[in-house]
């Protein structure tokens, strides 16, 4: 598999949060899950688009796979 752009990426991050849709949860549970999956792929997009426009192979507030 051909490793992703920067650009592709945040296509793929922004779907995934558009994929989720706006519903709230039926339970407590689905609606904690589903808000945090919103925000946590929103927040991951954003980290990423500035980290790419300022050129720094580190995205805000993320720790790397490797734990750095």
């Amino acid at each position: 598999m051909k490793p992703l752009s920067d650009n592709q990426a945040h296509d793929l991050l922004t779907e995934a949060r558009r994929a989720l849709g706006n519903a709230p949860g039926s339970t407590v549970r689905a609606d904690t899950a589903l808000k945090a999956a919103r925000q946590a792929l929103s927040g991951l997009a954003l980290a990423l688009l500035v980290a790419s426009e300022s050129g720094s192979d580190q995205v805000p507030g993320v720790t790397s796979p490797d734990g750095s």
